[in-house]
């Protein structure tokens, strides 16, 4: 993989990149969080240029919070109870209006860290008729916040992978060690038992 990945122009990479930023919005099951530290790992290593993939990255996925943002706030909450799409259930508009009601603005905030309901979040905004302004800022904060940290733990092992190598061989050795160990122990309990239990009477003799 690595080897397929290095031939790839650094261009494709960037445009695969910000696709998967933007996609991930609209299909939530789409790895993106995955592809976005693997282009950091990238960058570590040398391969990619480090302030571009940040930027990309934040790029694709404002432009995937702004659509569903603009797509909620086109339909309007109307067509989506009725519709009582698998996605955005009836329960799950009524569940998003009682925390927008709690929580207000700061739950667009969080929406990136809410793996499971990012999309809902950014959809529900635009339905809930808010502002462009404040939902955007908001929306930016979030992104900001979630892939910086994906992509310094990303940069971080890219740059430091032959340590990341060497710590996974030891670490490899240690828990076979640990296996052999606990194996060991339970044979010898086992034997031990075996040798405290009083002898079974022969079959047929009765006392």
């Amino acid at each position: 993989l690595m080897l397929t990945v290095n031939s790839l122009p650094n261009e494709t990479i960037y445009l695969v990149l910000l696709f998967n930023a933007f996609i991930e919005y609209f299909f939530p099951p789409f790895p993106g969080d995955t592809v976005m530290v693997f282009s950091a790992y990238l960058a570590g290593t040398g391969k990619l240029d480090c302030p571009t993939v940040f930027c990309i990255s934040l790029a694709g996925s404002m432009g995937g919070f702004l659509g569903l943002f603009c797509v909620g706030k086109w339909y309007g909450r109307d067509f989506f109870f009725k519709k009582n799409y698998r996605f955005l259930s009836r329960d799950l508009i009524l569940q998003l209006e009682g925390w927008f009601g709690r929580f207000g603005i700061g739950l667009i905030a969080a929406n990136r860290f809410i793996a499971g309901a990012r999309s809902a979040v950014a959809l529900f905004a635009g339905i809930s008729n808010m502002r462009f302004v404040p939902a955007a800022a908001a929306g930016f904060l979030s992104c900001l916040l979630w892939n910086t940290i994906l992509l310094c733990g990303g940069y971080y092992l890219g740059k430091n992978w032959q340590r990341a190598v060497t710590m996974l061989k030891h670490y490899n050795q240690v828990v076979l060690v640990l296996v052999i160990v606990l194996v060991s122990c339970m044979l010898w309990a086992r034997k031990r038992r075996n040798a405290q239990a009083p002898p079974r009477s022969p079959r047929g003799n009765r006392e």
